[in-house]
């Protein structure tokens, strides 16, 4: 095995699990961690004494410290609420670090070497605060991140690096947390998104949750008992329906048993139930139509037909529900793609990109899309659209704006990411003041706003007064905003 001087890392930081990989003697490769496994389950814990849990140290004492366990981070980044741990405030990018700092222990461990980059995947959806959240989140370990992607396009990489035929491909990307639906072309080393899409609220902890809901519900009616109240119980419980939701991905039936899961005035009182997995897929059914209607909305998105779509890659440990498979096969005519791991391509793709990144693949590029639309707010709370969705980046955008006031000399920019019409219903990323605007009537000055966006999703934001050149600009970025002015 030859390792570079400098290796550069690939992670794929998930809900679920995350995992490290190398681009080694012309190949990824995922790092196997102590624990003899290659997946680290996505958990931070922490003890009475002040010590750091991870993975699965922290997943075998979660039923036992409920309230300093951490899981499902990655659904909470962009939230700037800070966690309360023994009176201590810890964001979630500091929880979600110890993960990657663990993984790049573990890899310096494996490989002997220091590892000071990596390369990062991100859920196709996710926003700007999310996306630097994720920046945060590796920087805190320790880790310069020289590029975050979207999953399913890393995805695609490992899947298609060696192909050389012309070809559309869909990624369906159903992980613990997130979904998210990607439509590429793969032609000449080059990989070209068309659409992505998704919804970054739905995933297999949805699925745990309705199984979770489903019996307490049952409980309650039976002992007027509400789990609810019971921190303890109710960590047994999500354990068990997770354990329900996968044994349902292979056989036709599972029994949720937990003993002692609470008492009343006659005694303990124990907790069973059996799964079907028909009973499962009727549970599931709102999240079924859920995921085919966003994957037909992309599919519409890339101007693609469904004939056009060669083949599909399932990508993320949810897709191993039948009736998830199934519901996608039967949209694509069986093009599901076999003998690709659903849970390891996204982190050996992205550690492809790493070895794009470093220089030691020269023959692949990657064109990549904005995933939400990015405006201005205007007046009476509208969204005025400046880029628009899946745009392939890096990219600029400039569009005429001008005063709603007569006299008027200066106006306010406010910057917003998401695909509603409406302000509220959006992202707020940023605002500033154009000023030095020569009065006149309103709508006669003619202010142009231009919009570019890097590779890496850097933005500047810049508006410029045509008449007088009077300019203004924001940057917005991984961990600082930036304004500048110049007339």
């Amino acid at each position: 095995m030859t390792i570079d001087e400098k290796p550069i890392a690939g992670i794929d930081f998930g809900t679920t699990t995350s995992a490290i990989s190398f681009y080694i003697d012309g190949s990824p490769s995922l790092i196997t961690l102590d624990s003899g496994k290659t997946l680290l389950p996505t958990i931070t814990a922490y003890t009475k004494t002040d010590e750091v849990l991870v993975g699965e140290e922290a997943k075998k004492q979660a039923i036992l410290n409920p309230e300093k366990t951490f899981q499902s981070i990655k659904r909470r980044l962009g939230d700037t609420k800070k966690n309360i741990v023994d009176g201590k405030k810890i964001s979630n990018e500091k929880i979600g670090s110890e993960i990657v700092a663990r993984l790049k222990s573990e890899a310096e461990r494996v490989l002997g070497t220091e590892i000071t980059e990596a390369v990062i995947t991100v859920p196709a959806y996710f926003s700007q605060p999310q996306r630097k959240a994720v920046q945060e989140i590796g920087k805190l370990a320790g880790l310069k991140v020289l590029r975050i992607i979207n999953e399913p396009t890393a995805a695609a990489m490992a899947y298609g690096i060696n192909l050389d035929e012309e070809q559309n491909i869909l990624v369906f990307d159903f992980g613990g947390g997130t979904f998210d639906v990607s439509i590429l072309t793969i032609a000449d080393g080059v990989f070209e998104v068309l659409a992505t899409g998704g919804d970054n609220l739905l995933g297999g902890d949805d699925i745990d949750q309705i199984i979770i809901d489903d019996a307490v519900a049952e409980f309650k009616d039976l002992n007027n008992i509400d789990l609810i109240t019971d921190k303890l119980a109710m960590q047994k419980l999500k354990d068990e329906a997770e354990k329900i939701k996968i044994t349902l991905s292979e056989k036709p039936e599972a029994v949720l048993d937990i003993p002692f899961i609470s008492a009343d005035e006659n005694g303990p009182i124990h907790l069973k139930k059996t799964y079907s997995l028909d009973t499962l897929n009727g549970m599931i059914a709102p999240i079924l139509k859920k995921l085919v209607d966003l994957t037909l909305s992309a599919l519409k998105d890339s101007g693609l037909e469904k004939g056009d779509i060669k083949k599909v890659l399932l990508v993320g440990g949810s897709t191993r529900i039948p009736s998830v498979r199934d519901s996608i096969s039967d949209i694509f005519d069986e093009k599901i793609l076999a003998g690709i791991n659903p849970v390891e391509c996204v982190a050996l793709g992205a550690s492809i990109q790493a070895a794009i990144l470093g220089g030691k693949i020269t023959q692949q590029v990657l064109v990549d899309v904005t995933p939400l639309t990015l405006g201005l707010g205007i007046d009476g709370g509208a969204a005025e659209p400046v880029v628009p969705r899946n745009s392939a980046i890096p990219a600029s955008f400039k569009k005429i704006f001008s005063t709603v006031t007569d006299d008027q000399t200066e106006v306010e920019l406010r910057i917003y990411q998401g695909n509603s019409d409406r302000v509220d219903e959006n992202i707020h990323l940023g605002k500033f003041i154009l000023g030095g605007i020569e009065k006149a009537n309103k709508g006669e000055p003619k202010i142009e706003v231009e919009f570019e966006i890097n590779v890496d999703g850097i933005m500047n934001i810049a508006a410029k007064d045509k008449k007088t050149g009077t300019q203004k600009s924001i940057t917005i970025e991984s961990d600082v905003t930036k304004i500048g002015t110049r007339s």
